[in-house]
């Protein structure tokens, strides 16, 4: 008997591609990053469904930083809704001054197949899914490679600055 054609799943942790992608490829603005091409350069496939997962900002008018990071995320939500990326929100916790983001690794870890993340904590659910004979990609950056990733998924794959420039929105 013979299997139906799976989707293939791509897992992108919002917070971690955005740190690294900026580093990598500064120029490129990740509000109007053509999503689905990336993740098409990615699997090397034209079957697949897209999620990124990512802390939601709440909006404090009162605070000038919530505001630009706000407003900077919502142009984000709005570029990934017409590309049919599902989003996956976690939140955000504010320390002091610092933003730190919750509630994303436990959605990374419900499904998996490549992930765009350099993120250890999501380890364990990497080993349960290859123990339980799931294939999980790790996708790093070519600046930024996490070798425990790497040498704890079944494969590989890298993003270049050149897949960034490439996928980059000119309308």
């Amino acid at each position: 008997m013979t299997k139906p054609t799976q989707r293939i799943l791509v897992i992108i942790d919002g917070s971690n591609f955005y740190h690294k992608a900026k580093k990598l490829a500064p120029e490129v603005h990740l509000s109007n990053l053509d999503y689905i091409k990336l993740c098409r350069l990615i699997t090397e496939l034209d079957n697949f469904r897209v999620e990124y997962c990512v802390g939601e900002i709440k909006l404090d008018k009162r605070n000038p930083k919530s505001e630009r990071l706000y407003s900077s995320q919502q142009a984000l939500f709005y570029q990934l809704e017409k590309q049919q990326v599902k989003i996956e929100k976690g939140y955000i916790l504010k320390v002091g001054n610092v933003y730190h983001e919750k509630g994303v690794d436990v959605r990374i870890a419900l499904d998996i197949c490549f992930i765009v993340s350099s993120d250890t904590d999501i380890l364990p659910a990497v080993k349960d899914a290859i123990a339980e004979g799931k294939e999980v990609v790790y996708v790093g950056f070519e600046d930024f490679f996490s070798w425990a990733m790497s040498i704890n998924c079944s494969r590989r794959r890298i993003i270049t600055k050149k897949m960034l420039e490439a996928c980059q929105c000119t309308h």
